[in-house]
């Protein structure tokens, strides 16, 4: 589904990444992890052109996004993204929150876009809150309708930066417990978290970047178990 193949992001001086190869297939749940700074985030954006790669490529199925004639905007309609903020429309209802994007690019008719948000808010148990405004729902609530507008566009690949981090402790289960029923359910996921019990749970694989490349790419049990990285012991010890 994702190829990326020696990926190089700097911002001025810092060099934030700097060797980046990694091949995610149809299926795959991969969880990003390491230290504040270390590049997960902008590796993240990179893979929808949010950050433009200063060297390397990414591909999509096909198609290497990071090509000059390259129409990103096709692309992302297949990467869909969910923002730690949220990133919702202040002035739109729920509903149209999620069918706005849709209806815009000629997808989907109206009615069949409202067809379709009111049965995932119905998946989500949140569909006596299709009229209701972003201000009139908690943080949890907002995300998980985050996550609802982007599967709204029938994306083959989810990319989550940090969803769970700007949420209330309590808020946060429900959010993950929505991620975990799509993995469940064979959404490709690329996920940059903290929470080492999803990653633990749910990722089939976890990688640690840490000084701008990938240290360590393994499943969970040996992630845990074996580190095999002074550096991810040191930073597991941190966490866990």
């Amino acid at each position: 589904m994702i190829e990326v193949k020696h990926l190089r992001k700097s911002f001025g001086e810092n060099a934030v990444l700097r060797d980046i190869d990694l091949t995610v297939d149809k299926g795959d749940v991969v969880v990003l992890v390491g230290p504040s700074g270390c590049g997960k985030s902008t590796f993240l954006r990179c893979l929808n052109m949010l950050e433009e790669p200063d060297g390397g490529e990414v591909w999509f199925k096909d198609t290497q996004i990071n090509a000059p004639k390259t129409d990103i905007n096709l692309v992302r309609r297949k990467v869909g993204m969910v923002f730690q903020h949220f990133n919702l429309f202040p002035h739109m209802t729920v509903q149209k929150n999620i069918t706005f994007a849709p209806v815009r690019l000629g997808l989907m008719k109206p009615e069949q876009a409202d067809r379709r948000a009111m049965e995932l808010l119905a998946r989500i148990g949140l569909a006596d809150k299709a009229g209701s405004y972003p201000n009139m729902l908690s943080g949890g609530q907002k995300q998980r309708i985050a996550i609802v507008r982007a599967l709204a566009m029938e994306p083959e690949v989810l990319l989550f930066d940090e969803p769970t981090s700007a949420l209330d402790p309590e808020m946060v289960g429900e959010v993950l417990e929505l991620m975990k029923e799509l993995a469940r359910g064979g959404m490709t996921m690329l996920c940059v978290t903290h929470e080492m019990g999803f990653a633990r749970e749910v990722a089939n694989r976890i990688i640690f970047i840490d000084e701008g490349v990938i240290k360590v790419d393994k499943p969970p049990q040996a992630f845990f178990a074996d580190p095999g990285n002074e550096r991810l012991a040191s930073f597991l010890s941190k966490v866990l």
